[in-house]
């Protein structure tokens, strides 16, 4: 067995766990189900406005239930849902019913995995998750004691797996866990490098860590991350899989966004190779009906078409337009605005 992929976007040994594999294809929908917490890791990558909150987010938009959740899954043509925290089994019966809704909704092939520290992971717990839909667990034993939920998980038709943060020179902590998954049976370690950011970087500055590696990763973190792959290059009774921070914050966002463009997206949107929505809005001083035909109203002045069409409408309106601006959105429920630029003004060109 050899260690296959991308340095800059990620290595593994064996098999990809299944939640990985959908990722890659942009493919999962990211439930955010509380940011509420009980542990308190130095460098938990979790944001401000979320840490210790108790908000839903689907992908990146804020929600407030299970219908939104479902609307956001149709929007992407979703064929799973990575679900994410905090930690959600403090929210045990919301997290149970968002499974078991998914699951309703679009099938029992949906893919649904959850990541949690263990802390309050028990036999009870583990039952209602199976009996709602639950694909596959991952867990970040934060102590020793948390690997008691992994065993109660193992007992269960589910797929078991590690998340780890690839923290530099903490070889020996790492692959004393991985030998410990081995002799128990767990599928999977994922080993994440270690990200900087605004919540985080004072506790990580604070013990040398510093970010070297594209926009978030840790100096060093893959560096261990490659150690640690090495020495399980050869074991086959588990998959080592080490995910860049390059990849999350460009690949998995940008995969997911090409497929909300791919099944989302209007006939008058255009896209970059970004994955980003380019429209065109068009002002006008009166309505003007046949805009309609080229693109839609967004108010009684507006109206929103493709940029393509920008000079025939000028050569065909041009007594009747104010305005005309380009806007580069992402594609997400948020529309966030990345640019907007002037294409033509009444006051200029007169």
């Amino acid at each position: 067995m050899s260690i296959t992929g991308n340095p800059e976007i990620g290595l593994y040994t064996g098999k990809l766990p299944k939640g990985c594999e959908l990722c890659r294809l942009g493919a999962k929908l990211v439930l955010f189900i509380t940011g509420e917490c009980d542990d308190n890791c130095y460098y938990c990558p979790v944001s401000e406005d979320r840490f210790g909150k108790d908000k839903i987010y689907a992908n990146e938009s804020e929600v407030v239930d299970v219908m939104d959740v479902i609307y956001e899954a149709y929007r992407m043509k979703a064929l799973g849902a990575g679900i994410t925290g905090g930690d959600p089994i403090l929210k045990i019966d919301r997290l149970v019913e968002l499974i078991r809704t998914l699951k309703d909704e679009f099938g029992s092939d949906f893919h649904i995995h959850l990541y949690t520290t263990g802390r309050y992971v028990n036999d009870d717990v583990m039952r209602e998750l199976v009996r709602a839909g639950l694909d596959e667990i991952r867990f970040h034993p934060i102590k020793e004691q948390y690997l008691n939920a992994i065993r109660v998980a193992l007992k269960y038709n589910i797929d078991v797996g590690l998340e780890l943060p690839a923290i530099p020179n903490d070889n020996d902590r790492i692959i004393k866990l991985i030998k410990w998954a081995i002799e128990n049976n767990v599928k999977f370690v994922n080993l994440n490098e270690l990200e900087l950011n605004s919540r985080n970087y004072l506790h990580l500055n604070g013990k040398g860590f510093h970010a070297k590696h594209g926009i978030t990763g840790v100096k060093g973190s893959f560096e261990t991350a490659l150690d640690v792959l090495k020495r399980f290059e050869e074991e086959r009774r588990i998959t080592v899989h080490y995910c860049s921070s390059i990849y999350k914050d460009l690949v998995e966002t940008r995969s997911r966004f090409f497929r909300i463009i791919k099944y989302n997206s209007k006939p008058y949107e255009e896209y970059t190779n970004e994955a980003t929505i380019v429209r065109a809005i068009v002002r006008v001083r009166m309505p003007v009906p046949d805009l309609e035909d080229l693109g839609s109203p967004i108010s009684k002045n507006e109206y929103v078409t493709s940029p393509s069409l920008i000079n025939h409408i000028i050569a065909e309106y041009k007594e009747l337009i104010d305005e005309i601006y380009v806007v580069e959105e992402h594609p997400d429920s948020r529309r966030l605005r990345v640019s907007e630029k002037l294409i033509y003004s009444k006051s200029q060109d007169s």
